[in-house]
């Protein structure tokens, strides 16, 4: 319920001034302010629909960018339908810290094209870790611009449930395509009722003092799972070899490999099979 109550109070901040584009995007396009929210550490991700027609892959996506002295952690791709996207776990990491140009557009290629079974993918832009600007100092965030038509974004705070946030602002993120190559792999929407929901999940979450990750693939593979600071340094290694289909369960109990308790915060668990990659933020409270 507070969650629901923090994205109600969405601001949609204006500039001083129009911001005009520059490098990419559209020639003559403006920026009439960065969205930013109240209070800025509730958002941990935002989410655009896009469109990618039939024998189209995503390479890529220009946007209005923010601030140029901030980074998003990861921009990640999901499939999902008209209504909201998946939770983060179920999506494809295509780029890392990711720095855009100061208060400008800003391009970005993806590390490996992604195609879309229906039509439809989001792009999520991840916030770091409890992200709050400094007074006076231009938001990390992406840029949009005041149209009469209503338009939806998508926000969270956990990298599982996603909200739709209504407004008369189009968010300034177009999507960069190209004729789809041979072997490009097309993600699909996820089908209700098809068996067990694949993707990486952690319960409880927030936790203390254990939690509880499960791993549910669709066939057998090999791989690791792993527990990693905001930093990216690893923790603890949880698994490192084969992994069969559907779940597969391992328990985290807030150590380091040496068995050392760690500080209360965020960590990633991070699962990499032969070809996935899956991250799920996990929060310990003590």
């Amino acid at each position: 319920m507070r969650f629901l109550m923090i994205i109600a109070a969405l601001l949609l901040l204006p500039a001083a001034s129009g911001f005009a584009a520059g490098g990419g995007g559209q020639p003559g396009q403006i920026a009439d302010g960065v969205l930013q929210f109240v209070p800025p550490q509730a958002v941990s991700g935002v989410a655009i629909r896009v469109e990618v027609p039939e024998g189209k892959m995503l390479t890529g996506v220009r946007w209005y960018n923010g601030s140029g002295s901030e980074a998003f952690p990861r921009v990640l791709v999901a499939s999902g339908n008209d209504f909201q996207p998946p939770p983060c776990g179920e999506s494809v990491a295509v780029a890392q810290d990711v720095r855009g140009q100061d208060q400008a557009w800003s391009e970005l290629s993806f590390t490996v094209p992604v195609a879309s079974q229906s039509g439809t993918l989001f792009v999520v832009l991840e916030y770091p870790a409890n992200y709050a600007p400094l007074p006076g100092e231009a938001a990390l965030g992406v840029g949009y611009a005041n149209e009469a038509a209503e338009h939806h974004c998508f926000v969270t705070g956990d990298g599982e449930q996603w909200y739709r946030v209504a407004s008369r602002c189009r968010v300034l993120l177009e999507p960069v395509l190209a004729d789809r190559l041979p072997g490009i792999v097309a993600l699909r929407e996820p089908q209700e009722g098809a068996g067990e929901r694949l993707g990486l999940f952690a319960a409880p979450n927030p936790f203390n003092p254990e939690t509880r990750i499960d791993l549910v693939l669709g066939a057998a593979t090999s791989g690791t799972v792993r527990i990693m600071d905001l930093r990216g340094r690893k923790v603890a290694e949880l698994h490192h070899g084969a992994l069969a289909e559907g779940r597969n369960t391992f328990v985290w109990r807030g150590r380091d490999d040496g068995g050392r308790s760690v500080a209360s915060g965020v960590y990633w668990v991070l699962a990499q099979t032969a070809d996935r990659e899956l991250v799920r933020k996990l929060l310990l409270v003590k």
